[in-house]
């Protein structure tokens, strides 16, 4: 029995390293689109989303936005509005300046490196045997992934949970998946 973490690995050594693998069909045109609009810092491509904007005022405000500039290739789960509305005065609070190192810490346990599509990450599952599939973030937590069927959850260590919705955000070697809620408890 193959572990899920195990799939997690290959996926990622698989898709994260920049310039080691081929793109597939799907991210080769999500990229000529993102490119054809003159996006190349996923940053800037969030802050035209209107459904994004308040992660795109995160991301400057914690100073993340450089990470988007540089070659790496990230995938971040987006929190959509809708989500940091959901939190009320939590969210207001993350944003006063004395919380950035907070702020960041959220922004941060909803990346992951490397470049994956939602059809990447329901690959992954399927090919685990439709068993969740773990990706750690760039702030050292584990996210899961899951099937249930069309939609895809994604559960944090504390329990926080979002479902991949809505459209692909790709920019540069990075993409944003839209997540209908944010995955960390506040």
């Amino acid at each position: 029995m193959v572990k899920s973490t195990t799939i997690a690995g290959l996926l990622l050594g698989a898709l994260a390293l920049p310039g080691c693998s081929n793109q597939t069909e799907d991210k080769q045109a999500e990229a000529a689109g993102a490119q054809s609009a003159g996006e190349k810092n996923l940053a800037d491509a969030l802050g035209k989303q209107p459904d994004l904007t308040t992660l795109a005022a995160a991301i400057k405000a914690t100073g993340l936005n450089g990470v988007f500039a540089n070659a790496g290739s990230y995938t971040l789960l987006a929190p959509n509005n809708a989500a940091f509305a959901k939190l009320g005065d939590k969210a207001a609070a993350l944003n006063a300046p004395e919380q950035r190192a907070a702020l960041t810490a959220v922004v941060r346990d909803h990346m992951v490196p490397g470049y994956l599509t939602r059809d990447d990450i329901a690959k992954a599952i399927e090919a685990g045997g439709g068993k969740p599939v773990k990706m750690r973030t760039l702030g050292a937590g584990e996210l899961s992934f899951a099937k249930d069927g069309t939609a895809i959850t994604v559960t944090a260590a504390d329990g926080a949970s979002a479902t991949i919705a809505g459209t692909a955000v790709p920019a540069g070697p990075s993409i944003a998946l839209p997540v209908d809620g944010v995955l960390k408890k506040v």
